[in-house]
């Protein structure tokens, strides 16, 4: 990063409020203070040269001291290759801005790191193209997850003991840091913890204060619905979890858009799924979506899913956790704040009752289609003669939400030949940067020859529930 970049990007964090509205329209004095990133997935370069997804990791921990975090969380994928050198280099920036673990300010703060899948094996040994991705010779001599590697590097980064599962504290609460096992048949390739459920049975915590569990798999069948984007642990843990409902259970893994209201979960407890400040992905089946290498027949290529540094910073009060979704490259909020109750979940964030509740996205008075033909290439390089469906932005108002995505239909005499989804080219930006037109290409082979007089095109705006509103044609 070149200092006029680095300026840049920090003064875009400076220019945003201490404290959320909700935080001084309630009152109350705050407990704790924590800012929570994930998938940093830190690369290494050559003669010192840091790539694009190293570029946003030391703004957001200075964007973190200026809010005076008492922690800071990172939920997993601390390097890409998974190996000691992408982790030196992680761990002396956060001492640059934390020397000691202390902020600019002298006040301590505590680090609340945990490994993921990339760094304890997962690169090197499921994924297989680590070697041909690290551009540093040798580096992949010395990976996390050899032998006593994980401990040892541990140590000499952070200065601190590590095992698999360790309980830390923050401001006199507790962390549970469950670090991402190695990829082996015992750990269902890594997607279970073993002797989880005796560890925490060991912690005695009280039920009546709440504490904090991190790992870097998502929790099954708890956020993002039944389209998580990338895979659920196996489940384990989150039986484990129901046992706690004063658990505030935070994840990684996903790298979902901080936009989706499905990032947040309430059932026997609450999880949260933070989001990658490295890159997004998408949920599946989206012309122009991103799903770790799956849709690749979509139309479109996929948004600017390599700027969206995105995060979140949690205030606790002592009856509510209040979770501010930020666009780190803006410096903007993406959306309300969540309100989490505490100590225990009191149905309120169910996703069936949010859904109930929310009142759907519209387009502004006049919006209009406009139709074009052209050559779009897709995900998999292959050109098609299409049909692009032009639409403006539907923005958030003060009675409706932010519009989380799009469906486009095509029907010919009130028979459709084709319904698809898409995404708006800001999507994971702060909704006032989101301007540009959205599109959604159809190809022309699903269409009739006399398309242009027998075919309507409608779209609707929906919400992250899948509530539509109104459409335009």
């Amino acid at each position: 990063m070149t200092r006029k970049e680095f300026l840049g990007v920090s003064a875009a964090f400076a220019a945003t409020g201490p404290m959320s509205a909700f935080a001084v329209a309630n009152g109350g004095q705050p407990l704790m203070r924590l800012g929570m990133i994930a998938d940093v997935h830190f690369e290494t370069g050559e003669n010192g040269k840091r790539l694009q997804n190293c570029l946003c990791y030391e703004p957001a921990l200075r964007y973190f001291d200026e809010r005076k975090a008492d922690g800071v969380l990172v939920a997993g994928d601390l390097t890409d290759y998974g190996t000691g050198a992408a982790l030196r280099q992680l761990a002396a920036i956060w001492f640059k801005v934390f020397p000691g673990n202390r902020r600019s300010d002298g006040k301590p703060i505590v680090p609340l790191f945990i490994y993921g899948d990339h760094d304890m094996g997962g690169y090197m040994h499921k994924y297989h193209w680590a070697k041909t991705h690290c551009i540093v010779p040798g580096e992949m001599d010395e990976i996390i997850s050899s032998g006593g590697n994980a401990a040892r590097l541990w140590k000499e980064c952070f200065h601190e003991e590590w095992a698999p599962i360790q309980v830390k504290e923050c401001c006199g609460y507790r962390f549970v840091l469950a670090h991402h096992p190695l990829h082996t048949k015992a750990s269902d390739n890594g997607d279970t913890i073993p002797g989880l459920g005796a560890f925490m049975a060991r912690q005695k915590f009280n039920p009546a204060k709440p504490f904090f569990f991190v790992q870097h798999r998502m929790f099954r069948e708890t956020v993002g619905g039944d389209n998580p984007c990338r895979g659920w642990e196996s489940g384990k843990t989150t039986e484990v979890l129901k046992r706690y409902p004063n658990v505030l259970a935070i994840c990684g893994h996903g790298h979902r858009n901080a936009v989706d209201e499905l990032n947040l979960w309430q059932g026997e407890f609450t999880a949260l799924e933070v989001p990658s400040i490295n890159y997004c992905c998408t949920r599946k089946s989206h012309e122009n979506g991103r799903n770790n290498g799956t849709d690749t027949d979509m139309l479109m290529p996929p948004g600017e899913v390599c700027k969206s540094w995105q995060g979140l910073f949690g205030t606790l009060y002592a009856d509510r956790f209040v979770v501010e979704r930020r666009d780190f490259l803006n410096g903007l909020p993406l959306g309300p704040d969540w309100v989490i109750p505490l100590p225990s979940p009191d149905g309120s964030l169910r996703t069936e009752v949010r859904a109930r509740k929310a009142v759907a996205p519209q387009f502004a008075k006049g919006a209009k289609i406009s139709i074009s033909e052209r050559t779009v290439v897709n995900k998999a390089k292959k050109a098609t003669d299409a049909v692009v469906v032009s639409f403006p932005v539907a923005h958030a108002t003060a009675q409706t939400p932010r519009t989380y995505d799009y469906v486009v239909t095509a029907r010919k005499g009130g028979v459709v030949l084709k319904e698809t989804m898409t995404f708006s080219k800001g999507q994971f930006w702060a909704d006032s940067l989101d301007v540009k037109p959205v599109e959604c290409a159809f190809a022309k082979s699903d269409l009739p020859d006399d398309w242009r007089t027998s075919v309507k095109f409608t779209v609707a705006p929906r919400d992250s529930f899948g509530n539509r509103g109104r459409e335009i044609a």
